[in-house]
């Protein structure tokens, strides 16, 4: 391996020559490889190979933390090899998450228990398995910026500057309505500026979507989903934000459905004393698909409303 390729993949010299293994080597040393390997750039790995993969990565890991754990305990010192692999299967353990995902080949189901099989099977059993699994997808999405967030719907365009000035589109033209209310996150009203200073650490959001409601403010759930859906946030952000959902008490992952104009995607909902939030979210690029909120209880029994994202965005120009 030359040096160019020793320094664009992050290995030191060291690294090679101490484990006697090269590039390649390393990157495939888990159960699984070869059947990722044969399947090549024609088909996607079965989810058969993705879980075995996965299985045998996440237990090199747990093996070395162990070993480590022991080496520290007794005085000893921990030799290269295992000190220098350790990082490289972590990130791989995150590599082949955000691909099972990507490539719809988890299956997530909330069934109360966790049933025996692959490790897949069991990866899906709760909310918060998928919600930190598409927190991987959505930290690798693209950063972008604009003059105006767009957001079309199956009702219409809306663009909202970053003034929170509010726009929308009738008959090809576009009609000013106004100043968009903050957004909210716990006790802080957020405009767009603000967005870009507010914490992406998932324990503090979870904090500040946890503080005691404020009159008139809404469910934390639906905080964080209108942040997700319908704010300029970051790809940073938005990951932060599907990991504090994961910390909420009565989050549930409903499955696979379709939103209502036939996309796929994984509906999660939470469920308050008189109402159900439901968000359909793409496992591919974790983009919201839909929101629907209905009324379980009070004088609003029944009452259903929803949004459908067909897409959101930053432009530079209105219409």
């Amino acid at each position: 391996m030359s040096t160019y390729d020793v320094e664009r993949t992050g290995m030191s010299t060291q690294d090679v020559e101490e484990t006697g293994m090269s590039e390649r080597a390393v990157l495939l040393d888990f159960p699984g490889a070869d059947e990722l390997v044969a399947a090549g750039r024609v088909e996607p790995p079965s989810a058969q190979a993705l879980a075995r993969a996965l299985a045998g990565i996440e237990a090199a890991v747990a093996a070395q933390e162990v070993g480590h754990a022991a080496g520290r305990k007794k005085g000893a010192v921990m030799t290269a090899p295992l000190r220098g692999m350790s990082g490289r299967r972590r990130a791989l353990v995150g590599l082949f998450t955000a691909a099972a995902v990507a490539a719809g080949v988890v299956t997530y189901a909330n069934t109360g228990e966790t049933p025996a099989g692959t490790r897949s099977e069991a990866r899906a059993d709760t909310a918060s398995v998928f919600l930190n699994d598409i927190s991987t997808v959505a930290a690798t999405q693209s950063a972008s910026s604009g003059k105006y967030w767009k957001t079309h719907l199956t009702i219409g365009d809306s663009y909202l500057s970053q003034s929170m000035d509010f726009y929308v589109i009738n008959d090809g033209k576009a009609y000013k309505k106004g100043r968009q209310p903050d957004w909210q996150l716990g006790p802080k009203d957020l405009d767009w500026k603000s967005l870009d200073q507010l914490t992406t650490d998932p324990a503090k959001l979870l904090q500040l979507l946890q503080t005691p409601p404020r009159p008139k403010s809404i469910s934390p759930f639906d905080q964080a989903v209108t942040l997700l859906s319908g704010s300029p946030a970051s790809p940073k952000l938005r990951a932060g934000l599907f990991k504090a959902i994961a910390g909420l008490k009565g989050v549930k992952v409903v499955g696979t459905v379709k939103d209502s104009t036939g996309r796929g995607g994984i509906a999660v909902e939470f469920a308050e004393a008189k109402s159900t939030g439901r968000v359909i979210v793409d496992p591919k690029t974790s983009s919201i698909l839909e929101y629907t909120f209905t009324w379980t209880a009070g004088a609003s029994k029944g009452k259903v409303t929803h949004q459908t994202f067909l897409s959101v965005g930053f432009t530079d120009k209105i219409g």
